[in-house]
């Protein structure tokens, strides 16, 4: 029986009791995790990466969009018409002396404000100049018509090389001259041809291989109410006297601007103005 006994406690000694714990699943040396449980790890960080991604698409998409929104938002207001709905001056009257076209309204009543006196430089091919005159010609019209600005317009020639014909410039600049020599007294007619100088449609494009002839230019004239200075456009009578006036135009402009030549530019009292939106709408709240 003895020898039974110890057969059985030799049989039982090799067996795992059942109320072992089973044992965790090893470490790598150093705490690591093994390969698998990177894998599973990398996978999930993969998951979580894949899952962010729609959302910073859409967080870009509505950042864009807001910048589109104001840029377009900036653009309108920067470029409102302004004085829009008033049409074009009925009551100016134009004039020249040296070259400078002079474009005024009625008097002042005695004791009342002087106008202020505003030099304006374009160049009749320029198409920042017909913007100008789009976004700005109405109220200009308007300030001039109810006597508070007097306008000095100083057609300028360096843009003759940009146009078909070479001497666009030069001859749009003529024209205006006879306009204003021929047919200025008659109320709103200078300011009416001059508008259509510069509307779109009329105005040439730089670089195009076409421009206006004399015949064109006075056509225009005609159709703004001065045919009166048909013949002095076609045949050219003030060609010089536009090629003098652009000489002592840069000159003054360049006396302004400390030796810079751009067209548009707004002077008053031989210092340049600054023309953002509500450049005129200051000036005269301003005086």
């Amino acid at each position: 029986m003895a020898s039974s006994g110890k057969d059985n406690r030799r049989k039982n000694a090799g067996r795992t009791p059942n109320t072992a714990r089973a044992t965790p699943s090893p470490k790598a040396a150093g705490g690591a995790t093994p390969a698998g449980g990177r894998q599973s790890v990398a996978a999930a960080r993969k998951a979580s990466t894949g899952r962010t991604q729609p959302i910073t698409l859409i967080i870009a998409c509505v950042v864009i969009a807001a910048v589109i929104i104001f840029g377009l938002i900036l653009y309108n207001k920067n470029t409102k018409v302004q004085g829009d709905g008033y049409g074009e001056s009925t009551a100016s009257t134009a004039s020249t002396t040296g070259g400078i076209i002079t474009v005024q309204g009625p008097p002042p009543a005695a004791g009342g404000e002087e106008p202020i006196v505003l030099d304006v430089y374009e160049d009749g091919l320029c198409p920042i100049c017909s913007q100008f005159e789009k976004q700005f010609g109405q109220q200009m019209a308007q300030a001039v018509d109810t006597g508070r600005i007097t306008v000095n317009y100083h057609l300028l020639t360096f843009l003759d090389q940009q146009s078909a014909s070479g001497d666009y410039s030069t001859r749009a600049g003529a024209a205006a001259l006879c306009v204003a020599q021929e047919a200025g007294s008659t109320p709103g007619v200078f300011e009416k041809f001059h508008t259509a100088l510069f509307a779109e449609g009329t105005q040439p494009k730089e670089g195009a291989t076409t421009d206006l002839s004399n015949a064109q230019l006075a056509q225009v004239a005609t159709d703004s109410g001065a045919g009166a200075a048909a013949d002095c456009i076609t045949s050219g009578s003030q060609i010089a006297a536009a090629q003098a006036a652009n000489t002592s135009g840069q000159e003054s402009l360049k006396a302004a601007t400390g030796g810079q030549v751009g067209t548009p530019s707004v002077v008053r009292d031989g210092k340049p103005i600054s023309t953002d939106v509500n450049w005129l709408t200051t000036l005269l709240a301003n005086g």
